[in-house]
């Protein structure tokens, strides 16, 4: 008896060490699991815990590590579970998933999350620096370890957050320990009370966080964002894997290769030179940010040019801030009108960068033909929370503004900004030289670092140098601290990594170019990617990578105004791209600011003045009188030089132009264009010429025979 006493132990035993690994092992698998393999619109399925999720905002499903992953926009999307309905964690739990970061964070944003203000739970994420962090209510105090591998962008990364109350905290990245916090103690598990309230988020901040660096934020304001790329086969585990488990893991998984999201180009239209003039059309980014837009055909204009590869972008990306586009899509603008500080709501920045869904921004072609277009650009002053306005008066009107770009074949335009403001005196910004950088783009890939070129009307010049920065510091850029030669300079040119560079040209009376270098920065310049593209609600966010589009600022150019009036004020710049020397511009400079007089002979036509505005002679017709040669004479000279001219001749007619210069009968084409403009009055004719002289050149003018084909290109 007593050896079969002795055997029955022993036989338990056996069995129990047979049956105890097949329990064991059937407790080894996720608590809950999403694969994301069934398309559904709003809900997601947890194959483990047989739950369907709440899924919320744009989602999108695409090729995965198996079947589908799920698109997060950055903004809107994310997975939700009722709090009395997350798995249950105590004093050992494993967090693992698959993600390919589109672009990083704002702030940290959880892979998972089921905590309560750092009191009790855990949470799972990536920082705003594209570093894993893993952090848990450990005896009542959040304990978090944060690795110091940064996450690529664009491939698939395998993640894994272990718990364990008697090894602290673990993360791998791609099978391998990436981050360990060596602490003993228990999890403080969300109560009861707490799962009913807090809900498991997957791939969404719990509440609005500010960004991260915060440096420029004024004031500082907290947003809400999600996950921005692709995520697949979310696990959770009641207990710690092991390191072998999860290597086996990642090499069994055989996840694609390479790059498995695009790097989103700055959309500009047509490449190459095309034919010349300002076009309607809507031009597409990237998938999920157009589908949280509200596009419509015709929603922005480009205006092309047939003798140069460049191009003039009025994008909503850009808020349509114009911006200029070389040959090889490097982007510039000339910024807007903007004001700061007390005349702005919360003393932010008041300008069209804060209207991040162009509630007041539009743009529209008022003249396109063969010889120029001409786009109006309308926008609000207002500040970026809440969309209220700069300076509002008793009736509730704040500042806003149009800007008329007078454009010609030359690649040169003229922009007249016009200001509306209940108090003129008021402080406003009207120039800053910004360039914009593609996703992946970082400020040294678009600008040399002899990124300034001045000169003055006398031909003197110097040229500025960013110091490159070897060092991954925020801090402030060693760039010049004043442009102090020439003396007087009015003409800029900055230096992209382009054949064609923008320039700009302003009166030379009282002008003053200074420097842009009062903001901390990662980079030899400085940059934020609050603008473009970005939907968040800041008005500066330092960049901490070339993961989205971003851009920064090199000088100011300050001027006199063009023309004051009641409640109104306006200014005039030349600004456009060339393939020349920054001392070549003077000619056309000169023909601008000191333009060559004119002179008018015969009954046909009266002269109006030179508009500077218009880079054109403004002419009109009697109506009484018919059509008539006409002998126009510019009387160039090395002080008044002749540059590419512009005439405008109001009350026309439809009649057909024919012109002589010099004498000789010249066919249009390139180099003589013309177009017919109706409006309430009449046609006016719009006459361009390209050429260049010291010289005087006489012109003989005459309309044909009347026609009525509308505008002509």
């Amino acid at each position: 008896m007593s050896a079969l006493r002795r055997a029955i132990p022993a036989a338990c035993l056996l069995l129990t060490s047979v049956i105890a690994p097949r329990s064991f092992a059937q407790d080894q698998g996720p608590v809950a699991q999403w694969s994301f393999d069934q398309a559904r619109p709003n809900t997601t399925h947890d194959s483990a815990g047989a739950i369907d999720d709440k899924l919320e905002g744009f989602t999108a499903y695409v090729p995965g590590i198996t079947g589908t992953a799920l698109r997060f926009d950055g903004y809107t999307t994310g997975i939700v579970r009722d709090g009395k309905s997350a798995p249950r964690l105590k004093n050992a739990f494993t967090v693992e998933a698959w993600v390919a970061l589109n672009t990083y964070p704002w702030n940290l944003v959880p892979i998972v999350d089921h905590q309560a203000d750092q009191q009790v739970g855990y949470q799972f994420g990536i920082d705003p620096l594209g570093h894993v962090a893993l952090g848990v209510s450990i005896d009542r105090v959040w304990r978090t370890v944060t690795t110091t591998a940064q996450l690529p962008l664009k491939k698939w990364v395998h993640l894994v957050g272990v718990f364990d109350s008697t090894s602290g905290l673990t993360i791998f990245i791609d099978g391998k320990p990436a981050g360990n916090l060596d602490i003993h103690g228990d999890m403080s598990p969300l109560a009861d009370a707490w799962y009913g309230q807090d809900d498991l988020l997957i791939g969404r901040v719990r509440q609005p966080m500010v960004p991260v660096p915060s440096e420029r934020d004024n004031p500082k304001f907290a947003v809400m964002y999600s996950l921005d790329g692709l995520l697949d086969e979310v696990k959770i585990y009641n207990r710690g894997l092991r390191p072998e488990e999860v290597q086996k893991d990642f090499a069994s998984a055989h996840a694609p290769a390479g790059e498995v999201l695009p790097w989103p180009a700055l959309p500009a239209g047509p490449s190459g030179p095309g034919p010349f003039g300002a076009y309607y059309t809507t031009l597409k980014y990237e998938d999920v940010w157009d589908r949280q837009r509200r596009l419509g055909p015709d929603s922005d204009v480009i205006v092309r040019f047939d003798q140069s590869p460049i191009r003039l972008v009025f994008w909503q990306g850009t808020n349509y801030i114009p911006a200029w586009v070389t040959e090889n899509n490097k982007w510039y603008t000339d910024e807007f009108l903007e004001t700061y500080g007390t005349g702005c709501p919360d003393g932010g920045d008041c300008e069209p960068m804060s209207d991040k869904q162009s509630r007041y921004s539009h743009v529209r072609i008022l003249e396109s033909n063969n010889a120029r277009a001409i786009v109006h650009w309308r926008y609000a002053l207002s500040e970026v929370e809440y969309y209220h306005g700069a300076n509002p008066d008793a009736m509730g009107w704040f500042d806003w503004a149009d800007e008329y770009w007078t454009v010609y074949p030359d690649g040169v335009a003229i922009r007249r900004q016009v200001l509306w403001t209940s108090d003129v005196s008021k402080p406003h910004e009207w120039q800053e030289s910004i360039v914009i950088h593609a996703a992946g783009q970082r400020p040294e890939d678009n600008i040399n670092l002899e990124a300034i070129t001045l000169a003055n009307m006398q031909g003197q010049t110097a040229t500025y140098t960013w110091p490159l920065k070897k060092k991954w510091e925020f801090t402030f850029p060693e760039g010049p601290r004043t442009f102090d030669k020439p003396d007087h300079p009015n003409i800029q040119i900055v230096n992209l990594k382009a054949n064609w560079k923008p320039f700009a040209v302003i009166p030379p009376e009282h002008a003053k170019i200074e420097v842009y270098n009062q903001e901390k920065t990662f980079y030899t310049f400085e940059c934020w990617n609050h603008w473009p593209v970005a939907q968040i609600v800041s008005s500066g966010r330092p960049c901490v990578a070339p993961d989205r589009p971003s851009h920064s600022s090199l000088s100011h150019l300050f001027w006199d105004t063009y023309k004051t009036g009641e409640g109104m004020q306006s200014k005039i710049l030349m600004s456009g791209l060339t393939s020349s020397p920054i001392t070549e511009l003077l000619p056309i400079a000169k023909a601008w600011l000191s333009p060559a007089k004119l002179e008018v002979a015969g009954t046909g036509l009266q002269s109006d003045g030179y508009d500077a505005a218009e880079r054109a002679y403004i002419l009109s017709r009697p109506e009484s009188r018919g059509p008539s040669e006409v002998e126009l004479t510019l009387e160039g000279s090395p002080q008044t030089p002749i540059v590419n001219p512009a005439f405008v001749v109001k009350n026309w007619g439809n009649g057909v132009p024919s012109l002589k210069v010099d004498g000789k009968p010249v066919a249009w084409g390139a180099d003589y264009r013309y177009g017919l403009v109706p409006d309430l009055k009449g046609t006016k004719l719009v006459l361009w010429i390209q050429t260049q002289s010291t010289h005087p050149l006489k012109l003989s003018l005459i309309a044909q025979k009347e026609q009525n084909k509308g505008l002509k290109r």
